[in-house]
């Protein structure tokens, strides 16, 4: 009886020919994904970075504010919001909206806001400001999850909407601070 080890380690020629064509798939794979996720690495470029977004500059604390209250805290990460009134963007209303301070620097901004008219109304104004948002790998431009993506120096702003509950997220980060938010949060949290 020959030990199965032996058997193992026998040269065979199906083995070296399947071998190619396993690395020729994985390698299809990998590029598959990464034109896939093309959105985190393409956007509408901004011509005219706005350095901040909501009437604030990246970086500027936001604790001195009076017109926000802080909604959360840990050591380095504060979450504001408004104290009064609705949030607007340019005269939109948005059903929420969070500010995100990292070690007392103004980094992120985060609005929930719902219906087809105020996402049209949105697209129309970032569109409008920011240049036509042309289709981007891994984006959607239609149907019923759509993501729009603009890209600056310093600021990138992403809106995502869900048709089906006419829901959606505007988004505008420091692409400098913003990074930073993953050496916040420790391997194991979620």
């Amino acid at each position: 009886m020959v030990p199965s080890y032996r058997l193992m380690n026998l040269p065979c020629p199906l083995h070296r020919a399947i071998r190619p064509t396993v690395n020729r798939w994985v390698w299809l794979i990998f590029c598959a994904y990464l034109l896939q996720s093309g959105t985190a690495f393409s956007g509408t470029p901004i011509e005219q970075d706005p350095k901040g977004f909501f009437g604030i500059t990246w970086g500027k604390p936001l604790a001195n504010r009076n017109d926000l209250k802080e909604i959360d805290a840990s050591n380095t990460l504060h979450v504001y919001t408004l104290k009064h009134g609705e949030p607007h963007v340019e005269g939109i209303p948005m059903e929420s909206v969070k500010l995100y301070g990292l070690e007392d620097k103004y980094a992120r901004a985060l609005f929930r806001y719902k219906g087809a008219s105020t996402h049209k109304s949105l697209l129309e104004y970032l569109e409008g400001r920011f240049g036509k948002s042309g289709p981007s790998r891994g984006g959607m431009m239609r149907g019923l999850n759509q993501q729009y993506t603009w890209r600056g120096p310093e600021t990138e702003i992403t809106i995502t909407y869900h048709g089906f509950r006419e829901r959606g997220f505007l988004t505008a980060e420091s692409r400098l601070l913003a990074p930073r938010f993953l050496d916040v949060h420790g391997d194991h949290s979620f």
